[in-house]
């Protein structure tokens, strides 16, 4: 298993906007645990006035955008340690699988781990795990992105 890079975990809101380029209202992340070159654990707490949150609950929308935020945040950070002033922009490219077990309610802390499996060029096979605070299993992606700058 691979070493944990961060000396803490960034928990930071300004810090964490700083790795990501999404910003505010549309920032699904807001800690990162654990980052190795492959893997990283991040965390998002859902609040009530997400823009993705319908009738008290996140929307699948916002899970999906969460997981493909969390890898963001992976590369941003990377990025910062090679020595880049400011995050690339990215996005979906193609969604393999996503398998959504439940939608979690307003106040609940989700934690994600990322793992990339395959790069070739600008293009990033990435699966993501998404949990509550229990340990229960909310939903789970396979998903390409693509960084373009």
């Amino acid at each position: 298993m691979a070493t944990n890079l961060l000396e803490e975990p960034i928990v930071d809101a300004q810090r964490i906007i700083q790795l990501i380029p999404q910003k505010p209202p549309f920032v699904m992340v807001d800690s990162l645990f654990e980052y190795t070159e492959f893997t990283g654990k991040t965390g998002f707490l859902i609040t009530e006035d997400n823009i993705l949150v319908e009738e008290g609950h996140f929307s699948e929308a916002g899970l999906i955008e969460h997981m493909a935020q969390s890898m963001s945040l992976h590369r941003g950070y990377q990025g910062f340690l090679s020595g880049l002033d400011k995050p690339k922009t990215g996005f979906i490219g193609a969604i393999k699988t996503v398998e959504i077990k439940s939608l979690p309610q307003v106040n609940t802390k989700l934690f994600t781990n990322v793992e990339i499996l395959n790069e070739v060029m600008s293009v990033t096979l990435v699966v993501a795990e998404t949990t509550n605070e229990k340990g229960e299993l909310i939903a789970t992606s396979e998903m390409k992105t693509v960084t373009v700058k």
